[in-house]
């Protein structure tokens, strides 16, 4: 059986969640956009927050989902980076057919993908939440060289506080975030050496906001983004005390969108 018989045949199997579909806001009358663009093991439902507040401050909004994302882990294991940027990509092409400006957000891998689209199309802001040029994680590096010996190391991570509180995350926990998915962390470490690859061609304004108490992003992402984008329209920086990797979603989503929604309601993008 081929691929594409596997994936006919199994389709629907499993989902999406509902609460993990793509989202697309047309607001009425807007002429710009915003593209949303998720995390690695992510969906779409992370960026509803934001995205609602652009479209209430009267942007159309556009949240895409990456192949094998919302799902389950059969379908993950299934997809690699092309397959991700190339969502990323045809989203912001789908935008543009529509609106005459389109700016773009990303969250974590989102933001190296954000990174990436806002190179290619020259996007005019470019928001970036704790963007994944550089990590905690010390084996990533390495996971292109374990992934063809080890995809997967059984680990049995418990669920977070969020995970457990919230119905979908709970029922994605055991698909994503239960174990190390080797193979896949190969194809972020790809994303990512790919992103950092485009950072001297962005001209956008960037805003990139960081957390001190991230476990997954430090915060001095900040600092190594900010000399190799040189070509950028402006650069500002926000650091959130205390704040984790998740948030554009946990408890601090209000805070996150209250900078996100002033500055890209600057007339010049606003320093912090």
């Amino acid at each position: 059986m081929s691929k594409l018989d596997d994936l006919f045949l199994s389709a629907g199997d499993t989902g999406p969640l509902p609460a993990t579909l793509p989202v697309r806001i047309d607001t009425a009358g807007a002429s710009e956009a915003v593209l949303l663009l998720h995390g690695y093991t992510g969906n779409p439902a992370e960026l509803v927050p934001v995205g609602k507040a652009l479209a209430d401050a009267g942007y159309a909004i556009s949240i895409p989902r990456y192949p094998g994302h919302g799902t389950c882990r059969s379908d993950f294991l299934k997809t690699d980076a092309m397959d991700w940027a190339r969502s990323a990509f045809d989203a912001y092409m789908d935008l543009r057919a529509r609106y005459g400006t389109v700016h773009v957000v990303g969250h974590s891998m989102g933001g190296l993908l954000a990174a990436a689209v806002a190179a290619a199309f020259a996007s005019p802001r470019l928001v970036l939440f704790a963007p994944a040029f550089i990590t905690a994680r010390r084996d990533l590096a390495l996971a292109p060289w374990i992934a063809p010996f080890k995809p997967v190391i059984r680990k049995g991570n418990v669920p977070s506080e969020l995970d457990r509180n919230d119905p979908t995350r709970r029922l994605l926990h055991p698909e994503y975030w239960a174990d190390d998915l080797v193979v896949q962390a190969a194809q972020l470490r790809r994303t990512q050496l790919a992103a950092r690859r485009v950072l001297p061609r962005l001209r956008s304004r960037i805003l990139v906001i960081a957390a001190d108490a991230d476990q997954s992003v430090p915060a001095s992402v900040v600092d190594w983004l900010r000399p190799r984008t040189p070509a950028a329209a402006s650069f500002d920086s926000r650091v959130l005390t205390g704040a984790g990797h998740l948030f554009p979603f946990d408890e601090r989503a209000a805070e996150t969108i209250a900078i996100v929604t002033e500055w890209m309601g600057s007339e010049h993008a606003a320093a912090y």
